[in-house]
């Protein structure tokens, strides 16, 4: 196991994650539930902070593949820029959800434009991480074939 096939493992947890935090949310205002909101939050802050790994995981993928043939430099930076603007997006939307959280136990509960800000920045950054997904599939994997193994058919 190597750099690139931890990230490669991990990569999906946020772009598969936060849309369903999006859908969490939605339910939560259309069923008007405290509880879905409560779990639309804290899936926020997991989803945030296994993005970490999914951040921290990709400078060693980029030492792997860069020189293999057919991986350009240009696909690898696109891609890792993009990643550092989108990993702070979704921590910060993260450190909003766990503000969330702390407003939903207090007597007066969160405010419904605070709630619609979450649900959109959820769904906002859910997009954006789409699209750094797609600049990461720019990039070539073949340095996760395990040598010396059949491969599947």
């Amino acid at each position: 196991m190597n750099g690139a096939f931890l990230h490669l493992a991990v990569n999906h947890i946020p772009v598969v994650g936060l849309p369903f935090c999006f859908l969490l949310l939605a339910a939560a205002v259309l069923r008007k539930s405290r509880d879905l909101l409560q779990a639309g939050f804290a899936a926020i802050i997991v989803v945030a902070l296994l993005t970490i790994a999914v951040f921290y995981t990709g400078g060693p993928a980029a030492h792997i593949v860069r020189g293999m043939t057919g991986v350009t430099r240009e696909h690898i930076h696109d891609h890792a820029e993009a990643a550092e603007d989108v990993f702070a997006a979704t921590e910060a939307l993260g450190g909003a959800a766990l503000f969330c959280l702390w407003l939903l136990s207090r007597p007066r509960g969160i405010p419904n434009w605070l709630t619609a800000l979450m649900l959109a920045g959820s769904l906002g950054i859910s997009i954006w991480l789409g699209y750094v997904a797609h600049l990461g599939g720019l990039i070539r994997h073949p340095e996760i074939e395990m040598k010396g193994q059949e491969k599947m058919p």
